[in-house]
């Protein structure tokens, strides 16, 4: 058996990867470019979705029943630079407004945690909030999206602070997450910081 040549031996495997990592990268590409709005229509009713149950409203899961609960209820209200900077909540056909939704992000333990924070007309006390992003550890910390957590907060005014899980909670309070002392105190922090941000961002 003849011995292999450099080519074969050197060449010839660095040509093979680099045609496969194209191959793979062009797949990967035109499956993104097909797929990009649809990722985007998602990202925008997980959005509406969120700001919606904050408000107080029901959770909806029909996307055309979202699309137009959120058309007749609320309302963008926008920077300079198109920036969202909060919803205005109103009874769908009615002008009166009923409440706010400030979207914060804040640290977790393992990223940033995103969550749509709903506020009465008084700007003081919570009408729910909901998670629309985070990286927290799954079966601790991932249970801040567990709705009896997340179900807590309504109703309850600020500054919160934190008791342990299972414990009675006033009406500054809410159980913290067991072994997620972290991401307990991460949801606390941003929810206190969007409540005592509130009257500064929400204009009038």
């Amino acid at each position: 058996m003849s011995e292999k040549t450099f080519f074969q031996k050197r060449v010839f495997p660095i040509i093979f990867m680099l045609v496969i990592t194209l191959v793979f990268i062009s797949v990967t590409t035109v499956i993104y470019t097909f797929t990009q709005d649809i990722i985007k229509i998602n990202e925008s009713l997980v959005l509406k979705r969120a700001i919606l149950k904050a408000a107080g409203f029901e959770v909806l899961q029909a996307a055309a029943d979202v699309e137009k609960l959120y058309k007749d209820a609320v309302s963008e209200v926008k920077d300079q630079n198109d920036r969202t900077l909060y919803y205005i909540i109103t009874k769908p056909g009615l002008l009166d407004v009923q409440g706010y939704v400030i979207v914060s992000t804040g640290s977790g333990l393992w990223g940033d945690i995103t969550a749509a924070i709903g506020i009465n007309s008084a700007k003081d006390q919570l009408t729910g909030i909901d998670i629309i992003a985070q990286n927290e550890t799954p079966g601790l910390g991932g249970r801040i999206t567990e709705p009896w957590f997340t179900n807590q907060f309504k109703g309850k005014g600020g500054p919160l602070s934190l008791v342990p899980e299972g414990e009675t909670a006033n009406s500054n309070e809410v159980q913290a997450i067991t072994g997620a002392s972290y991401s307990s105190a991460a949801m606390k922090a941003i929810v206190n910081s969007t409540l005592q941000d509130a009257q500064r961002i929400i204009k009038s």
